[in-house]
């Protein structure tokens, strides 16, 4: 794999993601929340290209909290966002109630981190950290009132959301991981080996959760095909 194609691969992933989801878009409409990965995917996208293009400037350290900056306020947007989903495509109130109560409590969390602790000029790790680990928690939510008796109405594999959950639950349980050994593959003592350790993990949860989304998308309009299917 080329230096190139492992810096941008998950920006190629969010691009396929985002051109699949506008092409099933009249199928997407049809399935809840789902249309909503459309301008998530858009800023998804518009996020990482900003990144990308001052990170590639003659000076990329005059950027460098300007990047932090924008990730920070993405990424606490994305684990809100997220969150979102799984209120809507959760039922059980109590599981309901505890997503509610945490989504302001992780949003105070940020600020005080990025406020007081580590500060605006580094990326908000802590907190990340936190989103992530919460992200899991929701993901066992969803699966596990998936498998109730009075839930089970449809294949698991045939329902859309299942892959998002399945994607969320693999790419942040993984990123819970790397990023609390991040300081560790990024020392003196691994060197760029653990550079490149961390980017091919990092890369290979990427193709996890947007080849998910990939496929929740596709199930969208599978769903739909079957649905308006004449009965025999």
């Amino acid at each position: 794999m080329s230096e190139h194609f492992r810096q941008y691969l998950h920006l190629y992933l969010e691009v396929l993601s985002l051109l699949i989801s506008l092409l099933f878009l009249k199928d997407l409409k049809r399935n809840k929340a789902f249309i909503y990965f459309v301008p998530f995917l858009i800023i998804t996208v518009a996020v990482e290209c900003i990144a990308k293009l001052l990170t590639n400037t003659e000076n990329p350290n005059e950027y460098r909290s300007v990047r932090y900056m924008i990730f920070n306020v993405f990424t606490t947007c994305e684990f809100i966002f997220y969150s979102i989903l799984f209120l809507i495509y959760l039922s059980n109130k109590t599981l309901r109630k505890i997503i509610t109560i945490l989504i302001p409590v992780y949003i105070i969390s940020v600020a005080i981190n990025i406020g007081y602790i580590q500060g605006t000029d580094k990326f908000h790790r802590y907190t990340f950290l936190l989103g992530a680990f919460l992200m899991v928690v929701y993901s066992c939510f969803f699966l596990y009132e998936s498998i109730l008796p009075d839930s089970i109405n449809i294949k698991l594999s045939e329902h859309p959301f299942f892959w998002v959950a399945i994607g969320l639950l693999i790419f942040y349980l993984g990123s819970v991981i790397i990023n609390a050994l991040f300081e560790y593959l990024t020392s003196a003592a691994l060197g760029k080996q653990g550079t490149e350790i961390y980017s091919y993990i990092n890369n290979g949860l990427n193709v996890v959760l947007y080849g998910s989304f990939i496929i929740s998308f596709i199930l969208c309009r599978k769903n739909r095909k079957t649905s308006s299917s004449p009965s025999l």
